[in-house]
Order: structure tokens, then sequence, then C-alpha cells
């Protein structure tokens, strides 16, 4: 930042601090001017999907939920050729590719061209920093064209892509809740099985899954699954990308929004007055109904919230000082931040950085 925007940015959070009598420590106002300032730098970076499954599976409606927009076509039929296709898209601010492999893992006739179709994915995917196996839970083996699909994958990009790389499960509303854990058990282990002929079973047997429904908040054990494919992705995420990652999706972290009425229904009924809830409306066609769609936050539970506390930690080491200094500033062991406080100074920072800002306050328990 440059100078005249830290201090008026020093004088805003030090006027805020003597609203409830307390000076603003040099040493805390600095470590907190570098946390901006580390995240204001992640702006101008990006960030990349890898999307691997079969055609069909719910890459692109699952990725498009967790985003809270279309940012990937849907695409119902099989491909008739092996591809690569790419989708650049952004929010708030920040830029991110979302490249998905129609035919790596489907049975097409010309298998056979895998040299040009692995050249193919890696002239596309020349940044990755997470990648998704989507497989549906209801299947009980793994494919012979899921298997290629891992055996190219692990030769384009070498086994080291498997360390950055999450089982998305979809599908789980189609398994009965007194299968479902074993269900999701089982499956892991066999992905997990695939995978390790490529990568030895440290890397595999680390690699997290997670069960989606695109047609349910929940999975069959009445848990909600978006928090959970979100931390996965979040903790699996290369450390360049994590930060772009969070300040595209912060504005969206534990803050419920409702749909805006679409009035465009051919029946007259928004979505909204139809009982649909907004996790449903990618299941919707009306292209109309794509643009209003702002998406539903996510809900953290404790140990989601550990894992992601511990990924900012690693990637911002800034964070464990500041909670320090806090504890000094306030004058008490476990001290904290008057909420509205930490919301007047993101607000003065404003965009994906004000939102990130009270996101990792709130995480860290700083107000």
């Amino acid at each position: 930042m440059s100078t005249n925007k830290d201090n008026n940015l020093l004088d805003e959070i030090k006027n805020q601090f003597a609203s409830i009598g307390k000076d603003l420590s040099s040493s805390f106002g600095e470590l907190l001017l570098s946390l901006i300032e580390t995240l204001q730098i992640s702006r101008d970076k990006k960030f990349v999907f890898l999307l691997v499954g079969r055609t069909g599976v719910g890459k692109s409606s699952t990725v498009n939920t967790l985003m809270g927009k279309e940012v990937a076509r849907v695409n119902p039929f099989e491909p008739s050729t092996m591809m690569v296709e790419s989708y650049d898209s952004e929010i708030n601010g920040i830029h991110f590719t979302v490249i998905d492999t129609p035919g790596l893992c489907d049975d097409l006739e010309e298998a056979g061209n895998d040299q040009q179709y692995l050249e193919l994915m890696r002239s596309k995917a020349t940044q990755l920093d997470v990648m998704w196996f989507v497989s549906p839970l209801n299947d009980t083996r793994v494919r012979v064209d899921e298997k290629r699909g891992i055996k190219l994958i692990s030769e384009a990009f070498s086994s080291e892509v498997w360390e950055r790389a999450v089982i998305v499960f979809t599908f789980a509303d189609k398994i009965d809740a007194s299968d479902y854990p074993v269900a999701l058990q089982k499956r892991t282990e066999l992905i997990r099985k695939e995978i390790a002929k490529y990568t030895g079973d440290e890397v595999a047997n680390n690699i997290p899954s997670v069960a989606v429904a695109n047609k349910s908040e929940t999975t069959p054990d009445g848990n909600k699954w978006l928090g959970e494919l979100y931390t996965k992705v979040f903790v699996r995420m290369s450390e360049k990308g994590t930060i772009p990652f969070l300040l595209a999706t912060a504005g969206r972290i534990n803050k419920i929004e409702k749909k805006p009425k679409d009035k465009s229904n051919t029946d007259g009924q928004s979505s909204e007055d139809r009982g649909e809830p907004n996790w449903r409306f990618y299941g919707q066609q009306n292209p109309q109904q794509v643009d209003a769609a702002v998406g539903v936050g996510f809900e953290f539970n404790d140990e989601q919230k550990e894992e992601v506390k511990k990924k900012l930690f690693d990637v911002i080491p800034v964070l464990e000082a500041i909670g320090e200094a806090i504890g000094s500033t306030i004058g008490a062991v476990g001290g904290k931040i008057p909420a509205e406080i930490c919301g007047a100074v993101g607000k003065k920072i404003g965009g994906a950085v004000g939102h990130a800002v009270e996101f990792i306050g709130s995480l860290f328990g700083w107000f």
C-alpha cells in the first residue's frame, strides 16, 4: 500500500480503538498493515481448478455451487472427442480458471491418442492449484475409464499433482442414510488404492474425500456438505492459490444470502416463491436465473475452522504475531477486539480484502 493509504488506515484503526479507551500499539498496527498488504498483493494473483471425472458426474455443477456462480458450463452429454476446456472467471476482482477434461475418464474410440492429450493438458494447465477427482458415490467400483484417467493425470503432471487433490463424490443423495458411512469409506479406499499405483500409499492415503449432493443441502447423515467441501479444497490448495481463493470467497463465508426474486419464470413465480432453496439453483436451466443467483454462504463446524486456521497459519505467518499482539493491546490474555471495530476496519479497507480481514478476525476470535 502507499504511505498515504497506510497512514489513513492506521488513523482509522487508532480512532476505533480510542472509542473504547484503548491505545493502538505501533507493533500491532504494523502487524495488521502487514496482513492487509499480504492480502492486497494477492489480489493480482489467480488460482486454477483442474476437474477430472466422467461426463455427467456433476463436476461443473459442484464447482459452480462452491463458487456461488456459474463458472463452468454444465453439459450432460458425453463428448465425442477428448478435449480440455478452460473457463476464465472473476469474483470480487479475483481472477481464476476452471479447467475441465471432458473425455479423459470417458470410454472414447480415440483413446489411443493418449500422448497428444497429455500434451494438450500440460499446455492448458500451466498453473494448477487444486485438482478434483470427481466420481459418483453410488458407483460400486472404479471404472476402467476412471483408472485410465488416473494413469493419464499421473503421467501428465507427475505424482505430485495428487498432493493437491481432493476426491469429490457426487450424488450422495442416491445413497440410503444407513449405507452412507460405509459407502463413503469403501469408495474412498477404492479410489485411493488406484491412485497409490502411481504415488505410493503415503500420498494416496492422505488425499481427503468429501461427498456432495447438488440437489440437497445435506448428505444422508444430515450434515451440510458445502462447508466441508470448501474446507477440503482450501486445505489442499497450493500456497500460491490459497489467499486468492480466500479473497474470492470471503464475502460469502458465514453470510447466508437470499437469491433475488426472479420474475422471468414462465409460471410467474420466482424460485424463492416456489420454496426452492438457493443450493438447488444450479439444477435450473434458465440463463437469467444464473445471472440472478448470489449463492449461499458457508457454515463451518469447529473441526473445519481448525483446519482452515492451520492452513492460514502456514500461508500467512504474521497471523500468530497478530494474535499475541491483540492480547497486549486489549490488555488481557484472550482479549478481543469489539466486533464493531473489526467491521469498521473491514469496511474502511473495502472489497475482497476487507471481507477477508473480517473473516480472519472472526475465525481467530479477535473479536
